[in-house]
Formats: structure tokens, C-alpha cells, sequence
């Protein structure tokens, strides 16, 4: 069993020094912002460390509409050939539609069944459930009938994608996504940039991985996540979800 939590892992705060003012100007006029230093930067390095040492990942994809996870030992397992069969069939996947391939820890689902209540990436996810950060939504997307975050732990590695979608799900009443970025460096040569695509479907922006920023954008918006390459030189952490109003 890994361990989950060390001795001197902070308690999650955000950085006071932000300017909410410049924030919610950015988001208002073009429903999108990157907000770089989000957190104390002990905090940030805090959760790097649990992301990159101390978090068990399992594989995820989606078959048409239905997801699949497979543990990183069990895709590890198959002979090559087969291997090569799931890969080739999710590439399949991405050129007739909706496709994604990353590596996952589904904080939201874990904490509702109280799974890994002790790992610190559940400090994360009350602290996204608290009113400190969701007032702090509220206040800059306008959405104030937002009341939860759902969440997820991610990694990206080459290979890894996701597909245009615009994030709309009947009865989720998603109001606004979000990223959390935890990736200490990175290129945009590498791929996993969060790219924005407009009606003609050109790029109209991308957010390349950052350490400690976070990526907040209004439902619905056409985006996805590039292909990353083999020469990406480590993973892309991050947490990722979106800010909901109930029933």
C-alpha cells in the first residue's frame, strides 16, 4: 500500500495576492481564463508530489459511448499485439468522432464511496467543495447558482488525448469546467495543450500545461486536449472537473 498523506502536506490554500478584479474582466469577455499562481506555492508542490509519487492511476477510454478503465499493470499485462489492438481501436475511435485515452484517479467517485479518504488529493477536493473556492466561481462566471465541484486527478503521457467536445450533458447542469495544472515544465511542441476551437473549427486559443495555474472556461465551449508526443519529457498532471448547479 502506497502512502497517502505525509506529515508536512499544508492545508490547501489559495493565493491572496490574486487579482479577481482582472480575473473576472478576462472570463467576462471571452468566457475563458488562464489564472497563473492559484495556489500558495507549498501547496502546489504538495500536490505535484502526491500527483507524480503517490497516486494510483488506472488507464481510461471510452468505447463509443461507453467509458472503460483498465489499471496501468493490467494494460502493462497484455501481450504487445493486443496492446496494439486497443491502441489502434481507440486511434479508430478519434477519427470517426468523440475519443479520449489518459490516465485517471476519479477523485469525486472515490470520495463519495470513501475510498482514499486519506490521500491528499482529497484535501483538494473539500477545498474545491468549500464556499471559499466556490463563492470564488461564482463571483467570476456570474453562475451564481453553482454549488459543487465533481473532480478528477489526470495524467496525460504520450500518447494520451482528448477529443472536440463542448462538455453539455443532459441533467449534470455543468456551468463551468475547470483545470487545475500541476506540470512543473512543458512545451507546446509536446502536445496537451487545452485548445479552444471556434465555429469555423480553427484554434482560437490554447492554454499550454503550467505549474500551479488554473484553467476556468464557461459550459458549453468547443475544446480538447492535443495529442501528446513521444518526446514529451515526463507527464501532465493535472485536476479537472466541472462546477455544477443541483436539480
Amino acid at each position: 500500500m502506497m502512502t497517502m498523506t505525509v506529515a508536512n502536506d499544508p492545508p490547501v490554500r489559495v493565493n491572496q495576492a490574486l487579482d479577481k478584479e482582472v480575473i473576472r474582466r478576462t472570463f467576462s469577455r471571452s468566457g475563458r481564463v488562464h489564472i497563473q499562481g492559484f495556489f500558495e506555492p507549498s501547496v502546489a508542490q504538495a500536490i505535484y508530489e502526491a500527483l507524480s509519487q503517490r497516486t494510483p492511476w488506472q488507464l481510461c477510454f471510452n468505447s463509443g459511448p461507453r467509458h472503460v478503465d483498465i489499471g496501468v499493470d493490467g494494460f502493462e499485462s497484455l501481450s504487445l499485439e493486443d496492446r496494439e489492438k486497443l491502441v489502434t481501436a481507440i486511434h479508430h475511435g478519434a477519427r470517426r468522432g468523440f475519443q479520449y485515452f489518459y490516465a485517471a484517479f476519479p477523485l469525486y467517485d472515490l470520495y463519495a464511496a470513501g475510498l482514499h479518504r486519506d490521500h491528499y488529493l482529497m484535501r483538494v477536493y473539500e477545498f474545491l467543495n468549500s464556499e471559499v473556492f466556490l463563492e470564488f466561481v461564482r463571483d467570476i462566471t456570474g453562475a451564481a447558482d453553482i454549488e459543487f465541484a465533481d473532480a478528477q486527478a489526470t495524467l496525460y503521457q504520450a500518447g494520451h488525448f482528448l477529443t472536440t467536445h463542448d462538455d453539455l450533458a443532459e441533467g449534470k447542469h455543468r456551468r463551468a469546467a475547470y483545470v487545475l495544472n500541476f506540470t512543473p515544465q512543458w512545451r507546446a511542441d509536446w502536445g496537451g495543450v487545452l485548445q479552444f476551437i471556434d465555429a469555423d473549427g480553427h484554434l482560437a486559443e490554447g492554454y499550454v500545461p503550467a505549474f500551479n495555474a488554473l484553467n476556468l472556461f464557461r459550459v458549453p465551449q468547443k475544446h480538447s486536449v492535443s495529442y501528446v508526443t513521444p518526446a514529451a519529457n515526463g507527464g501532465r498532471y493535472s485536476i479537472t472537473g466541472w462546477l455544477r448547479a443541483r436539480d
